[in-house]
């Protein structure tokens, strides 16, 4: 099992949004993508599928940046 914190971006009627999500999935399984979408509890075939049923418009998905210590 894989632990991963997901980054969404993208614009929704006109505005920016930002969102992050805290997956976990086997990678033997499944994909990232095909994970993001079980969160979602969709039936769509892709992130761009996806990202159309809830009005995404520009998005996009990454993995979070682990925050760095500065001494």
């Amino acid at each position: 099992m894989r632990q991963e914190k997901i980054i969404i971006e993208g614009n929704v009627e006109g505005m920016k949004f930002s969102k992050s999500i805290d997956l976990a999935y086997d990678p033997h399984d499944s994909s990232v993508e095909e994970a993001i979408l079980s969160f979602y509890e969709s039936h769509a075939c892709s992130f761009e599928e996806l990202a159309s049923e809830r009005g995404w418009m520009d998005c996009y998905w990454t993995f979070a940046q682990p925050l760095k210590s500065v001494i």
